[in-house]
């Protein structure tokens, strides 16, 4: 059942296509769009109401919170994945993020994380159909 929009905010190709491409092989993901600006990313989020978005750190700033609660008023039901650096930000959690991962992390890691995600979403429904 593909039925989960996932949008990637970052400038990193190399994340965007290799994060892209894992998402996009799980069962539940329709599609994996990557934006590269923080503003194109509201408006596109509020048009689409993705699944889950995947927010790179480098890309939000030093505050990530704003970023964070700003998805959650466009798109309440939005899961929000911040991508970090380092472990740092392990505070922001459960409040602004439902996940945060430190970028490299192995596909098995991250594959669980996000189907874990969505089995907590309840996503069998049609969310985004």
């Amino acid at each position: 059942m593909k039925n989960t929009e996932v949008l990637i905010v970052t400038r990193s190709v190399v994340l965007q296509q290799g994060l892209g491409a894992l998402l996009e092989s799980l069962p539940r993901i329709s599609s994996a769009k990557a934006i590269r600006e923080l503003t194109n990313a509201y408006l596109w989020i509020e048009a689409h109401q993705p699944g889950i978005v995947f927010l790179d750190s480098n890309v939000i700033g030093n505050n990530p919170e704003t970023a964070l609660e700003k998805i959650l008023t466009f798109s309440p039901e939005t899961r929000r994945v911040l991508l970090v650096d380092v472990v740092e930000k392990v505070n922001l959690m459960p409040k602004y993020a439902e996940a945060i991962l430190v970028k490299g992390l192995s596909p098995s890691v991250v594959a669980s994380i996000v189907t874990n995600l969505l089995s907590e979403k309840g996503d069998d429904d049609d969310h985004n159909n």
